[in-house]
């Protein structure tokens, strides 16, 4: 494990020590303006009853988000550059103002040319798993800490956060966790995790689906298109996913009959099977999605208070009403 960690390290460096000044500079300053734009985002995750502390909030959701980012984004390069193949450090995507978390991912280039369908699998299995186990740990020191709030829940959590919040905490009827930033941070990684993990186009998913299924997985990915075309007529936000699908493509790049704009399209080529341990290395990825997908990710009604029941005023005390009969005692 140490002899792994670092060549990993090795890998970063030389790659860090290899690129331009300007290169350098553009992925510095991305990530400044992303960690800014959590901080904003994170002034809505406080812990409750802890007013001495509630500054401090925004920059522990930024910088575990941050970690939990950074380490689906370097997995993604250390395991294409073991391989040889070309890959860019990670591109945060700062978002303001759209995105209730104040980022929409990030992003790391590949260009797996030439790369047999282990490397692929590999280059795609590690980010999300990195990213899940960043998140596991962030989810369950939020649930931990997170206090019990009355009212309606602001956002839908997925089947892990369920487990743990039943595992660790007791809520009545009617209360729900109020959102730790640890328990945001973790909750948005699990999200971005299961997001990518989709069967379609150049994500991690459709990678792992075209190193498994080969041509087949064309078939896998309309049909997850469909169905989330389905999923967005109960739940409208998820179109933005159905567009961002076609946009991308759901084909597999070594799939597609014209080239894209956007990514390196490799040639057409059947990928080679893969050996017994990636196969069943393949049941994680549909793990981590089944633990970290939420068919309806916000609430989009009222927002929940954020009184911890301790602090709710207790009710007035009954006064009796006036007795007749005394009043006419006390008249005599």
């Amino acid at each position: 494990m140490w002899k792994s960690l670092k060549r990993n390290l090795q890998i970063l460096r030389e790659g860090w020590n290899t690129a331009d000044r300007a290169t350098r500079q553009r992925h510095v300053i991305l990530f400044l303006l992303h960690f800014v734009t959590l901080l904003f985002a994170g002034e809505q995750f406080s812990t409750q009853g802890q007013s001495n502390k509630i500054h401090l909030d925004p920059l522990l959701y930024a910088v575990a988000l941050s970690i939990i980012l950074l380490g689906y984004s370097l997995a993604r390069y250390v395991q294409a550059r073991s391989y040889g193949l070309f890959a860019s450090f990670p591109y945060f995507i700062p978002m303001p103002l759209f995105s209730p978390f104040g980022t929409l991912g990030v992003i790391t280039r590949t260009a797996p040319g030439g790369a047999d369908s282990r490397a692929l699998f590999d280059i795609a299995f590690w980010g999300p798993a990195t990213c899940f186990l960043l998140s596991l740990p962030c989810v369950v020191l939020g649930v931990w800490l997170s206090d019990i709030v009355p009212g309606e829940p602001q956002y839908e959590n997925p089947l892990l956060v369920i487990a743990l919040a039943k595992l660790f905490r007791d809520l009545p009827a009617g209360y729900d966790l109020a959102v730790h930033p640890l328990l945001a941070a973790g909750w948005v990684g699990l999200f971005f995790c299961a997001i990518n993990l989709f069967p379609v186009g150049n994500l991690s998913g459709g990678q792992i689906a075209w190193a498994l299924l080969g041509r087949r997985q064309r078939e896998l990915g309309y049909l997850t298109l469909v169905a989330v075309f389905v999923l967005a007529l109960y739940y409208p936000l998820w179109f933005i996913l159905v567009l961002a699908f076609i946009y991308i493509g759901v084909e597999h790049p070594q799939l597609r009959r014209q080239p894209h704009p956007l990514f390196h399209d490799l040639p057409a080529e059947p990928p080679q099977p893969l050996d017994l341990r990636r196969r069943l290395m393949a049941l994680v990825p549909l793990a981590i999605f089944v633990l970290s997908f939420t068919m309806r990710p916000f609430n989009l009604g009222p927002s929940a208070p954020t009184l911890p029941p301790q602090q709710l005023s207790p009710p007035e005390p009954e006064i009796p009403a006036p007795d007749p009969e005394a009043e006419e005692e006390q008249s005599i």
